[in-house]
């Protein structure tokens, strides 16, 4: 994180819930200051969702284990996946909330409904 206070442009959290991406959030923006950087970092927070049919869920928890395989984290990755439009809809909120410019939403599968579904959901 220190080198996005020297260097960069921002931060890109992944993969984290809210609650936990505010304190790296938090941590860039002191050491943005630390180094008298102007203006403020962009601060993008990501989230694993697939939303659709059990098929489509199921698929993509299959991706992410597959994914995660060498982290030995797979079924922790495979459990966090948001798979209901509260629980993505609570996600983006608490985001938001925690000051996040940005939320990008990574979807496990090639499910391009998905995309309809995410719109209908958040929009």
């Amino acid at each position: 994180l220190e080198r996005v206070g020297r260097f960069g442009d921002g931060f890109l959290g992944a993969a984290l819930p809210a609650a936990h991406m505010s304190g790296l959030f938090r941590r860039v923006e002191a050491v943005w200051r630390k180094y008298d950087r102007p203006g403020r970092p962009r601060l993008v927070a990501q989230a694993s969702v697939a939303l659709g049919p059990d098929a489509t869920v199921e698929r993509a928890r299959r991706n992410l284990r597959d994914y995660y395989a060498f982290t030995g984290r797979a079924e922790y990755m495979a459990e966090g996946l948001l798979t209901t439009a509260r629980e993505i809809r609570a996600a983006v909120d608490a985001f938001r909330d925690i000051g996040a410019d940005e939320v990008v939403l990574y979807c496990w599968t090639s499910d391009p409904d998905q995309v309809d579904r995410l719109a209908d959901t958040l929009f």
